[in-house]
């Protein structure tokens, strides 16, 4: 047998490679921890927020000797990060055992497993799967009956691909935020970032439902999560939050869900169980399916506490959301619900997605006019990105839409503000111009305007001006596109 007594979970630094910092709670590591602190020592490393460097990273790792580091891919955009990781823990400590595990290797298996110096991959829900690979690690059984996983054997990559999901949510444990100093992340601040910035201090961020039904031309949730919505009960969500607020005095609750209210019966307890507490706790949803949405649940989020939405509208032309998207939703439905929000006083952020294969160039301009008419406080737009497994890769590449140097080996396409995709109708760089054009004008148009926004992200003013500037001109033209 071998034994495994330490295990240690780390998010890579992103500015390791260059990339934005993820700058938020080790929610995932930590629900990981929750499920293996009894059997084994576990530390949780977050490189990212700490602001490490891959030399002081690599250093705390080896005054903690751990048996097997769990490393945190949290997308494609911080991959190169953790295969740097994975390297150097590899030359400093051959013997040790490395574990990757997030949406990146979900997604790419294939390109992941090949790197020498990773020994496992989790694919998909860790919770169910790390520790099986523990055990068989321990009492050295066969590892092909782990659905989930990929591996070496005798050299070569064995991918046994996900299957199965955690079907009782309510099962897996609360997040171990005893394993960090929970309050360095409570009582900061995301600048930058008005969907996972805080307004009232100190603050928790929590998933309550996991998998997509809906069918996105370019989102991979179904293949990371499942096509079934999977939901926490209501009970389960209203106990995690008096936790959080009972033990570490929490006055705000970030949803990182996606479909936070697609079971009306459940969100209506959840809300009705926030009123009945009357905690004085506020909250918001980074990504509220503008289609559930009607007058009597704005008003009952509002009563809740609710101050902020995001709404992913993705297409302000009709045509496109139905026939290129995907997307169930009715232009006239989200104006009503845009309106009904403004009237309770909610801040409203809207997403846009343009630049797919078959949309049409006036289409994109009749997105950013609807994006500008709906005078909402916050705008973004995303340049379509297509990742591994989506509808929208498959069509980019038979069409041969595809940057001719694209790769999913090449990290720098994921970012969402350079296009990799040319056609008829536009390229990456028109997409990118009239992206950072857009933002910029519609967004900062008014002095009014630009005060709510400074309020949203938490910066002054001066910061505001110069993540303007910096944005201008950092924005379109550093990828050079070879079609």
């Amino acid at each position: 047998m071998r034994k495994i007594n330490k295990v240690l979970f780390v998010l890579p630094n992103a500015l390791w490679s260059g990339t934005r910092k993820f700058n938020i709670h080790p929610y995932s590591l930590c629900l990981l921890g929750a499920i293996l602190k009894d059997k084994y020592n576990v530390m949780v490393l977050d490189a990212d927020f700490e602001g490490l460097s891959l030399e002081e990273t690599t250093e705390q790792i080896l005054k903690y000797s751990p048996d097997v580091v769990g490393i945190s891919g949290m997308s494609l955009e911080y991959a190169e990060s953790c295969h740097k990781l994975a390297s150097i823990l590899k030359q400093k400590l051959p013997e040790i055992i490395t574990v990757l595990g997030g949406p990146y290797p979900t997604l790419l298996p294939e390109f992941a497993i090949m790197d020498k110096n990773i020994d496992f991959l989790i694919l998909s829900e860790g919770e169910m799967r790390f520790p099986k690979i523990l055990n068989a690690l321990e009492n050295e059984t066969d590892l092909k009956d782990i659905e989930g996983i990929a591996y070496k054997k005798d050299g070569e990559p064995i991918i046994q691909m996900h299957t199965g999901f955690i079907d009782d949510l309510d099962s897996v444990p609360f997040p171990a935020y005893n394993l960090v100093d929970f309050t360095k992340y409570t009582n900061r601040y995301n600048k930058y970032s008005p969907y996972n910035n805080p307004r009232y201090l100190p603050y928790a961020v929590t998933i309550t439902s996991r998998g997509c039904p809906f069918n996105c031309v370019f989102c991979c949730c179904r293949y990371i999560q499942g096509k079934k919505c999977r939901m926490r009960s209501a009970e389960n969500v209203l106990k995690e939050i008096d936790w959080l607020v009972k033990t570490y005095g929490i006055r705000e609750i970030i949803f990182l869900d996606d479909n936070l209210l697609l079971d009306r019966k459940r969100i209506n307890e959840i809300l009705y169980g926030l009123i009945e507490r009357d905690y004085d706790l506020h909250w918001k949803a980074t990504n509220v399916p503008t289609f559930a949405l009607d007058d009597e649940l704005l008003e009952l989020m509002k009563k809740s506490g609710c101050y902020q939405i995001t709404l992913p509208i993705e297409s302000g032309n009709a045509y496109v959301l139905k026939n290129i998207m995907h997307k169930p939703l009715d232009l006239k439905k989200a104006l009503t619900v845009i309106n009904k929000a403004k009237e309770l006083g909610f801040e409203i952020a809207c997403l846009f997605v343009i630049g797919l294969p078959g949309e049409k160039w006036d289409q994109i301009l009749e997105t950013v006019d609807f994006a500008e008419k709906i005078n909402v406080d916050w705008v973004v737009f995303s340049i379509a990105t297509p990742f591994p497994k989506t509808e929208l890769y498959n069509i980019a590449k038979e069409q041969g839409y595809l940057d001719s140097n694209f790769s999913f080996s090449d990290f720098k396409w994921f970012g969402f503000g350079h296009g990799c995709i040319t056609t008829e109708e536009f390229t990456p760089d028109e997409l990118s111009m009239l992206r950072i054009i857009e933002w910029d004008r519609i967004n900062f148009k008014t002095n009014e305007k630009r005060k709510k926004i400074a309020l949203m992200n938490s910066v002054t003013m001066e910061e505001l001006q110069d993540w303007r500037v910096s944005t201008r001109r950092i924005g379109g033209g550093s990828v050079k596109y070879n079609k």
